[in-house]
């Protein structure tokens, strides 16, 4: 079916203009892009952002470009108009730039879509390439936009000094179709043929990307948060006290999972009276602390690396837990790949963690410890009164004769009745929780155990 051109505002400047794609970037295309940034008010973003980028490699560039009529050759011959640049963040997951446009375009949805269209169609040519975008928590407009054109939310959460972000994913060849640009030519998308839904679909998709992450290049302020956050190569800093959580990518694969966890780990009245225990015992929980390389081996109290209460018995509850430890620790070390070792002690700990709490990036055992198996069992009250709080779980490899963590996580939301078990050897973190009520029954609660060799 040959498409209908709707002309609009556009058609005629668009008329003009062919997109090129940058796998290289040539002294006059430097020259053209620095134009073009300064053109639209952000002369910074090529030495802060674009440059730094594509020397990283697996990154390119595609420009709208009208040239100028004579000559056309050397320095100023191109006149690019619109950008987006696309740089892989992990195996498979790609981040896309705004599509950038001078104030003149802002509206021109079909300059917009097409340029971005021939950026979908060159991921897509992976079958399994994904799009992925930083959506601040909380977000309504990103949200319901993504949302619409087949991205999923996922809870890979990540942090920065000014909010908290969600990963939101989408596969390349499925965006393509749902922002309905699959089968539809580049110098037809340019010229309007497209529908008036499609047209909606497009402007709302490319004007919220943009306006959403606006505030992080143009606000020169990191305090400032920015509903879309810009993606970067080897994941995110988990602040405070993190460290990179790797590609950020979002794990598919349940089987090589690298924590496995017992849903209704208690009965629910073995869950309801525990929780009430706990409760009444708020007076008798006492700040955390952590060991630390310079403290002689003591345990200290250090906010920068851990802020949380914790109440170091579980009175009439402890041979509850370790009974039931026991019982599912065959079946979890099975499904861990984690050889049999012979059964020594299990310590349990109960931590509350309310409102700004966190534990920074930590491994529970080393090459000195008996400890083999880290047990974390969540039983915040329902509906949750917090947000944040998830548990993430990084892999740890030998190499070269040490253990370093990889970049697969698993990011794990605290749900009530839920137990957790990974190899104490794994680095892993709580990420920040908000409590917005302050109140100590409000907050996040679990109970976390070690379970020790002989």
């Amino acid at each position: 079916m040959i498409p209908t051109i709707r002309r609009d505002f556009y058609t005629d400047g668009n008329g003009g203009t062919r997109i090129e794609i940058f796998d290289e970037l040539s002294e006059t295309a430097k020259a053209a892009l620095y134009t073009f940034f300064r053109r639209v008010g952000a002369p910074h973003l090529m030495d802060e952002v674009v440059l730094p980028l594509f020397c990283e490699g697996d990154s390119q560039v595609f420009a709208a470009v009208r040239d100028r009529p004579w000559p056309p050759w050397g320095l100023g011959a191109r006149n690019i108009v619109a950008f987006v640049q696309t740089h892989l963040v992990g195996d498979g997951c790609w981040g896309l730039s705004p599509v950038h446009v001078a104030d003149e375009d802002l509206t021109n949805v079909g300059l917009c879509a097409a340029v971005y269209k021939e950026a979908l169609e060159t991921l897509a040519v992976d079958p399994n390439a994904e799009v992925h975008y930083l959506v601040a928590e909380e977000s309504r407009l990103a949200d319901l936009t993504l949302r619409r054109v087949g991205f999923e939310r996922t809870e890979d959460a990540f942090l920065t000094e000014a909010a908290r972000y969600l990963t939101y994913r989408a596969p390349a060849g499925e965006l393509l179709n749902r922002l309905g640009l699959a089968e539809a030519d580049t110098v037809d998308v340019l010229a309007g043929a497209l529908d008036d839904e499609v047209f909606a679909l497009n402007a709302a998709f490319h004007n919220t990307v943009y306006l959403g992450s606006r505030a992080e290049w143009v606000v020169d302020r990191p305090s400032v948060p920015s509903e879309i956050a810009r993606l970067v190569r080897g994941g995110h800093y988990s602040k405070p006290a993190g460290v990179p959580t790797g590609t950020g990518r979002y794990e598919r694969d349940p089987v090589a999972e690298v924590a496995q966890g017992v849903r209704e780990f208690l009965s629910a009245s073995e869950h309801d009276a525990f929780r009430a225990y706990v409760l009444d015992r708020e007076a008798d929980f006492k700040p955390a602390t952590v060991r630390m390389s310079g403290s002689g081996g003591s345990a200290v109290v250090d906010e920068r690396v851990r802020r949380s209460l914790v109440l170091n018995e579980l009175g009439p509850y402890e041979a509850l837990f370790t009974e039931r430890i026991k019982e599912h620790l065959q079946q979890i070390s099975g499904r861990l790949n984690l050889p049999a070792f012979p059964l020594g002690r299990i310590e349990l700990q109960v931590t509350a963690n309310g409102d700004r709490d966190y534990f920074g990036m930590h491994r529970d055992s080393d090459d000195g410890d008996t400890r083999e198996l880290t047990f974390v069992y969540f039983f915040s009250g329902e509906p949750r009164r917090f947000s944040g709080g998830e548990l993430r779980v990084f892999e740890t490899v030998p190499e070269d004769g040490r253990v370093v963590a990889t970049d697969r996580s698993q990011t794990i939301v605290p749900r009530a009745n839920l137990a957790m078990f990974f190899p104490s050897r794994h680095d892993h973190e709580v990420l920040p929780v908000r409590v917005p009520s302050k109140a100590f029954a409000d907050g996040r609660f679990s109970v976390t155990g070690w379970i020790h060799r002989q």
